[in-house]
């Protein structure tokens, strides 16, 4: 049976050509045609007029083992049966935000529990990425929620436990205050990991962090900061990515008084938002030519898994993306290159897998429409309803209906 989306808007993501209305025919899983329809007997048209249609967004980095609210060591101590319950409902707000698509970089593992739970169709649908646990040295970054390692045999060990369990990406914590591991650790987990055909990505926040992990091969740098055109080059000239993740910062400046932070730590917060040096170096690094790739660090503290939209308007005004179109592409298209699916997935266009959301407005003319989300199709089938719309600071899940049942397509067990 064919299902046509008859009525919407295809937003148009490729150049400044104006988003025409056309009907969308979806059979299986694939888009087969986009433009005027013609149904038969037995086909599921869907009316969508008066909406927006854009591809699945894509969501490189979140935390499904966290809550958005609670203290993040704190939830390092929960038992497996919490994290279980935990990713299950993310996995629903993030779907409900119209996020098809995710790599989850920690900090336990639910997020290869998840997977499991995906393919076998005891979880909503949604494309996951996991990693298992992140790496980090003894006492290290977050060193409570991650798998501490140590010494060249030692940091291997830890790669091989994460393809073990089902990881297809490692996460390594390359820095904090100061640079972490030896630079010899970081090229042997490097090493590791795509000898399993895993790629890896590094928690990098500055210059000196982001350039020994970029020498020892990492595939992707997670949040950035400051960086001399050096290192920006060397970036630039091996196609590496930056994640931006600026949620955390921004979620908590809006919204921290209702998850009971101090004034005082609002205040700070809100001070170190001004501060325009703390992100110049990602926007040399765009400007140079540099990918960048939509994350949100959801799971943070105030960062709930369905906030999505001050994250997109951050980047914008900022300057790391020039417009709404491009920041739509940093979640679509540029996203879907890192995760090699870019052949399947990041347009609405004959051929692609069906990942599809319906927007109650224009996302170019206002990115708030990325929060009115209305339908959320996942491979073709529908995954999310609603008729409600998206709050700032929360979302009332309770009108959100749901769809799902054994995955449509366990071929992507090992996506």
């Amino acid at each position: 049976m064919r299902t046509i989306l008859k009525g919407g808007v295809v937003v148009n993501l490729d150049d400044d050509t104006p988003s025409q209305q056309q009907d969308v025919t979806i059979e299986a899983e694939r888009i087969v045609a986009v433009g005027a329809s013609d149904p038969q007997p037995g086909d599921n048209v869907v009316d969508v007029s008066g909406m927006w249609l854009i591809p699945g967004l894509a969501n490189l980095h979140v935390h499904l083992g966290w809550d958005g609210t609670h203290d993040l060591e704190m939830q390092g101590y929960e038992s497996p049966a919490v994290n279980a319950m935990k990713a299950i409902m993310n996995i629903h707000r993030t779907l409900s935000a119209g996020v098809t698509t995710i790599r989850d970089l920690g900090m336990n593992n639910a997020n290869v529990d998840a997977k499991y739970a995906i393919d076998n169709g005891w979880a909503p649908w949604i494309r996951l990425f996991p990693n298992g646990r992140a790496i980090c040295t003894t006492g290290g970054h977050t060193w409570w929620v991650c798998r501490e390692a140590d010494g060249i045999y030692g940091v291997r060990q830890a790669i091989r436990e994460q393809f073990k369990a089902g990881a297809k990406w490692i996460k390594i914590m390359g820095s904090h205050v100061r640079e972490q591991f030896t630079f010899e650790e970081l090229q042997a987990m490097c090493e590791e990991a795509h000898q399993n055909n895993m790629k890896v990505t590094a928690h990098a926040t500055f210059d000196h962090a982001i350039d020994r992990v970029v020498e020892a091969g990492v595939d992707c740098v997670e949040h950035g900061g400051q960086m001399t055109m050096k290192t920006i080059e060397k970036l630039v000239e091996k196609d590496i990515p930056i994640v931006t993740t600026y949620s955390p910062n921004v979620q908590q400046a809006l919204f921290g008084h209702l998850y009971g932070m101090s004034e005082t730590d609002l205040k700070a917060r809100k001070a170190s938002m001004h501060d325009t040096a703390r992100f110049e170096g990602n926007i040399n690094f765009a400007k140079a030519g540099g990918r960048i790739i939509f994350g949100t660090d959801a799971g943070s503290p105030a960062v709930p898994h369905y906030a999505i939209v001050e994250e997109m308007k951050f980047m914008v005004k900022i300057g790391v993306v020039p417009d709404a179109r491009d920041v739509l592409n940093a979640a679509t298209s540029r996203a879907m290159v890192v995760l090699g699916l870019e052949e399947d997935l990041g347009r609405v266009e004959p051929g692609k897998i069906a990942d599809i959301v319906a927007l109650g407005g224009d996302p170019l003319a206002d990115l708030n429409a990325v929060g009115d989300v209305k339908k959320v199709y996942v491979r073709g089938m529908l995954a999310i309803s609603s008729e409600g719309g998206y709050a700032q600071a929360g979302r009332d899940v309770g009108d959100m209906k749901s769809h799902w049942g054994p995955s449509p397509q366990l071929e992507y067990r090992l996506a």
